[in-house]
């Protein structure tokens, strides 16, 4: 395992250092200001998307590595999340020109310590799992993640056909460090094949197949053994979710296997003009299959199959005037997940989710200054059905934000920035049907939760700064600081007794050494 994190970090890292060039100092100073450009670092994040749109939407080098740490404490919170996360933060990423070739490549670790999470012994890589083990008992887990990516792209046959590869690993390690002791661990792997076809020197269409594995093994033990019946205390019971009803007890046989596959297509389509600017459409659709299966040396017992279907169009317009710029990136997300239990030879468990959003950024530039400008909006839905439980649960939420930040950078090559960011997030409408002959601890202390914690309006703020100078002749290091807090407003009354209920606010905080080369 150490000499795969090694290869990876290595990977990386040679990325990020093809796109040196001989005057070290002007293009750390180019990677820092590119990053300060709000319009056109949001093409940069777009482009990540897929190999298809790192030529057209990417510079030609950008460098970055980024060591920091976030904390976040308070109660307002969703009910299997943790009341106080510190994450160690280790990321490095670049783009570069290899002949005719562009690479992209970016190298993360997390180091994740969470206290108070209950109820859920799992990653927090597939939301939509339906099938899981989870304890009332409050535990501290600690969660050691790496991610390596990277896209490739090249134009052929006179320019006229771009093709791509791109690649996607992850490896997760989750454990808890007090009874009921669980440990996860997962990896993941996704692969994208992208061909195009330039049909006049601004139109260009294209095409994508992607495939994907996955596999996540859990397991939930005890140091002692006489709280592994629930006996002693009940909360340190062991119970199987499988959908959105309550659960059993599973006290014996604690493991469970989960093996993923999907696949899906892309489409592209792009228009590229000095006086409209950069149209860029794209269309994803995939279909993963979870199987869950108990597994010993003698055989494999399966439990369920779980579907998500999976469909996303963006469209992203980047436009330059003079020496400002303007973006716009309005997306359209759903997420469709069904799961069928062998023991009932029957479907259960229905997840639905849907996003509409869309984000502006307007950078100004002018005398040494950068202004950026900043509003999002984005449309949230989710429901979740459980046939065997008669529960039916969903929520519809409008998130705001309008962010205003001011970067300067003088003769000295010195830069400083502050930004402010409002936020809002307000419930819009919901329906509730769950029935009080199936309540019990999970229903009282999870459903019945993060319904309230779903259907309250909450308000707040972010604040960064940060301020970097030249370093070594080749590199510009800064450091950067941030602060959120968010605040809820009443709960809603929906006529059941809470036996616990979201916390009044959340503050969160950030500080990060930041390379530029």
């Amino acid at each position: 395992m150490k000499n795969i994190i090694l290869y990876i970090f290595l990977i990386s890292s040679s990325l990020s250092a093809f796109a040196q060039q001989k005057d070290m100092l002007n293009q750390s100073m180019t990677s820092k200001l590119f990053s300060t450009d709000s319009a056109n670092f949001s093409a940069y994040e777009f482009a990540k998307l897929s190999p298809f749109y790192i030529k057209k939407l990417m510079p030609t080098n950008y460098n970055g590595l980024k060591i920091g740490q976030n904390f976040e404490k308070g109660n307002l919170m969703k009910a299997q999340d943790a009341s106080t996360l510190n994450n160690t933060v280790l990321s490095t990423e670049g783009i570069s020109q290899l002949s005719s070739i562009s690479i992209w490549g970016q190298f993360s670790y997390n180091r994740i310590i969470e206290d108070s999470t209950s109820f859920s012994h799992q990653t927090r890589n597939n939301l939509a799992n339906p099938y899981y083990f989870g304890s009332p008992k409050n535990l501290s887990y600690q969660r050691t993640l790496y991610n390596l990516k990277a896209l490739a792209s090249k134009n052929i046959i006179k320019n006229n056909l771009p093709i791509g590869l791109g690649g996607d690993y992850r490896i997760g390690n989750h454990y808890s460090t007090n009874d009921p002791r669980g440990q996860v661990n997962d990896f993941q792997l996704n692969l994208i094949g992208t061909i195009g076809y330039n049909i006049t020197k601004e139109l260009m269409i294209g095409a994508a197949y992607r495939y994907g594995y996955g596999l996540e093994k859990a397991n939930v033990a005890y140091k002692n053994s006489s709280l592994s019946q629930g006996y002693v205390i009940p909360e340190y019971n062991n119970y199987l979710i499988n959908g959105y009803g309550e659960p059993e007890q599973y006290n014996s046989d604690r493991t469970v296997q989960s093996n993923q596959t999907r696949d899906g297509l892309d489409a592209y389509l792009t228009f590229e003009n000095p006086v409209f600017g950069s149209f860029n459409f794209n269309y994803q659709t995939s279909k993963e299959k979870q199987k869950f299966d108990y597994r010993t040396s003698l055989a494999i017992t399966e439990y369920i199959n779980f579907n998500l279907v999976s469909e996303n169009y963006q469209f992203f317009w980047l436009k330059k005037i003079s020496s400002n710029s303007l973006s716009v990136n309005i997306s359209y997300k759903s997420n469709t997940g069904d799961n069928y239990i062998n023991r009932y030879l029957a479907n259960s468990y229905l997840f639905k989710n849907k996003s509409l959003g869309a984000q502006v950024h307007y950078s100004i530039s002018k005398n040494q200054f950068t202004h950026n400008i900043s509003l999002s909006l984005k449309q949230y839905e989710e429901r979740r059905q459980d046939g065997i439980a008669g529960n039916d649960v969903r929520f519809n939420q409008l998130n705001y934000s309008l962010s205003y930040g001011i970067n300067h950078q003088n003769n000295n090559h010195h830069n400083w920035g502050v930004s402010v960011t409002g936020l809002y997030n307000q419930y819009l409408d919901s329906d509730f049907s769950v029935l009080l002959a199936n309540e019990g601890t999970f229903t009282r202390n999870v459903i019945y939760y993060d319904y309230a914690y779903n259907t309250t309006s909450k308000y707040g703020g972010n604040v960064t700064a940060n301020y970097s100078i030249p370093m070594f002749k080749q590199i510009q290091a800064g450091i950067k600081l941030g602060a959120t807090y968010l605040r809820r407003d009443d709960l809603k009354d929906f006529g059941r007794l809470l036996t616990n209920t979201p916390g009044k606010d959340r503050f969160s905080s950030n500080i990060s050494l930041n390379l530029y080369f």
